[in-house]
């Protein structure tokens, strides 16, 4: 269902509601007072203001203009209480030809902050798109740029979003609400990676957006000992000599080079290079030497591979590491060695494992990296929300990866205030999997009515299936066999317009064309690496032969290798600094209270058979 429709009906239903029950609140005693109105506002009581308002517009000793204007202050005394359907409601009533500017601009906020209120950042953004007149108020101003900070933060554009707040603290002269703002506009630079800020500083010093631009740059190279850093920072001051970027910002730049950076001298990679999970562990030990052999040589840091194919000798090879000199451990990878090396109660050096493991905190010393499809499916519910969706059709399959799938999403979705309308599971070795489509679709209820009707009438009646309304996009957990047959089977029972988000499972990790033909429209989530996105490591995929692997599902192992020795060094920072993130093949990653690294997945969508990269907006990217 269209977002615009959806949001259109809701204010429908909620302005019947109103209408039946509470659009104008009992009235006060005597005559309507703007002074009393004022009042209200002043003691930040927005309903008794909007009541007040709205009897001075119904009242007849007021011109046609004047009443507008009252109802204009009703409108925005009910976007400030937190009553947004009601002040878009008035809103719609008020004609902003009559109005002066200052009061159009007005007009324009509370309707913004009522979008906002609905979670519908892409019409705050298109009613806000007009600029402001410089003779604005300054309060007027600085709202503007706040609305629309806030909608391209929901939207997860983090540029523009740091941009507006640039603007907004022009306006800003409370001491620490500028410091918040300062502070919201850093965390979103850190967002992006190195290559990204380099590449969006197009106007040259001493532009304060280009400044902190270059700054935030400046912060992403965390491989600089003090003395390179402070060269750097100098050359900034030189190039931004008035920028009001807090000190407190270099400061932290510094120690951090000094106290955080990590400088093991041996590691110790801990992987199953025999047994079943051996082509596992080689697709990773791959990606760890590729990326040792792409750094520089004086950067490198000398490892030893241990083969931990049997979990119950975790424990032993350990010890043994740590005996040979280890001062960072890398592994295990299967979740049965990681559990088995959880036995141990402390950890004398940065210990870094590939799974996950259960509970709530890991041991001083321990991290944790995986490629989770639990996170996947958490991140898909997240950009379900951002789209606007409320209501999800979910469609996975049997057994128990099925089942982790759906529930990790499902925590996230109703966290988010979505709902899952409907449920079906699909048995994955079938091919034909029209019983549960039908199911999930509420099919099998369309025909019944038909069935109930011609039996009414005694007459066959020409007949096409609806599938139900009540749910704005499906939700698909499958490997890419299956999906390319989901897709063409949901488009032929009648749910061809439905939006279709999926974790990166539905994709082979390798361009084919002619097999995805039939995928085109589904948004997924994937990793860098496997979509060719820009990262600053992309070039190391293309410079080792031991990247060349035939089976595309190890692609994302011998990434999350290479992300693995990258991280090494920086762990620490991402550690102590949580809105730092660094940008690696697997995702851009950071690192939670609890010490797991969460990946920020990037998403692309089938056209013409092939995945077509999104910008942080939404759209192709060029």
């Amino acid at each position: 269902m269209p977002r615009l429709f959806k949001t259109s009906l809701l204010l429908l239903v909620l302005a019947l509601l109103a209408a039946g029950c509470a659009v104008q609140p009992r009235a006060p005693r005597g005559e309507p007072s703007e002074s009393a109105a004022a009042a209200a506002l002043s003691k930040a009581d927005y309903e008794a203001a909007a009541r007040e308002y709205l009897r001075l517009a119904d009242a007849a000793q007021y011109s046609a203009l004047q009443r507008q204007q009252f109802r204009l202050q009703a409108a925005d005394a009910l976007s400030r209480a937190e009553q947004p359907a009601r002040a878009l409601q008035l809103a719609e009533l008020i004609d902003p030809r009559n109005l002066t500017v200052a009061e159009q601009l007005q007009w324009r906020l509370l309707q913004a902050r009522a979008w906002h209120a609905l979670r519908n950042a892409e019409r705050v953004l298109e009613v806000l798109a007009m600029l402001p007149p410089a003779s604005a108020a300054t309060a007027a101003l600085e709202e503007y740029h706040r609305l629309r900070a806030l909608a391209y933060t929901q939207l997860g554009n983090h540029l523009e979003a740091a941009r507006e707040r640039s603007l907004r603290s022009h306006y800003l002269y409370d001491d620490a609400v500028l410091e918040d703002n300062q502070q919201q506009l850093w965390n979103a630079l850190t967002q992006l990676s190195a290559q990204t800020l380099r590449a969006l500083r197009y106007v040259p010093p001493p532009d304060e957006f280009s400044g902190w631009l270059a700054l935030a740059e400046i912060n992403k190279q965390y491989q600089l000992g003090r003395r390179e850093l402070q060269q750097l920072i100098d050359g900034w001051h030189q190039a931004y000599p008035q920028h009001p970027a807090p000190q407190r910002f270099i400061d932290d730049m510094l120690q951090r080079s000094t106290e955080l950076v990590l400088q093991p001298k041996q590691i110790a990679l801990l992987l199953p290079l025999s047994g079943r999970f051996a082509s596992a562990g080689a697709a990773v030990r791959d990606g760890v030497l590729a990326a040792y052999y792409h750094s520089p040589a004086e950067q490198r840091i000398n490892i030893r591979i241990y083969d931990t194919a049997n979990p119950a000798q975790v424990l032993p090879i350990y010890e043994q590491a740590l005996l040979e000199g280890a001062d960072f451990v890398i592994g295990p990878l299967s979740k049965e060695g990681v559990t088995a090396l959880l036995d141990r109660s402390d950890f004398p050096v940065p210990t870094l494992v590939l799974n996950s493991v259960d509970g709530s905190s890991l041991p001083a010393n321990l991290y944790q990296f995986s490629l989770s499809p639990e996170e996947e499916a958490q991140q898909v519910a997240e950009r379900a929300w951002v789209q606007g969706y409320n209501h999800a059709a979910v469609f996975v399959p049997e057994g128990e990866w099925g089942e982790r799938i759906e529930q990790a999403f499902d925590r996230r979705w109703q966290e988010l205030g979505g709902s899952v309308t409907t449920l079906a599971r699909y048995d994955a070795s079938k091919n034909d999997f029209t019983h549960p489509l039908r199911t999930l679709l509420n099919l099998d209820l369309s025909d019944a009515r038909h069935r109930q009707l011609q039996a009414v009438i005694g007459q066959k009646l020409h007949f096409e299936p609806r599938r139900r309304e009540d749910i704005d996009f499906v939700f698909l957990a499958a490997f890419p066999r299956q999906a390319r047959l989901i897709r063409p089977q949901l488009k032929f029972h009648h749910a061809a317009d439905l939006p279709v988000l999926a974790t990166s499972h539905v994709y082979s990790g390798a361009f084919a064309r002619e097999l995805d033909r039939d995928m085109d429209g589904v948004l997924f989530g994937d990793m860098p690496w496997t979509l060719k996105a820009a990262t600053p490591t992309q070039a190391l995929r293309k410079d080792s032969d031991a990247l060349r692997v035939s089976d595309n599902g190890l692609q994302r192992l011998i990434a999350l290798g290479a992300d693995t020795y990258n991280l090494i060094p920086v762990l620490k920072v991402l550690e102590n600094y949580p809105f730092e993130r660094f940008h690696g093949e697997t995702g851009s990653l950071r690192l939670d209270a609890q010490r797991r690294l969460n990946r920020q997945l990037t998403w692309a969508h089938f056209s013409g058979g092939v995945p077509h990269l999104l910008t942080e907006s939404g759209a192709d990217q060029p």
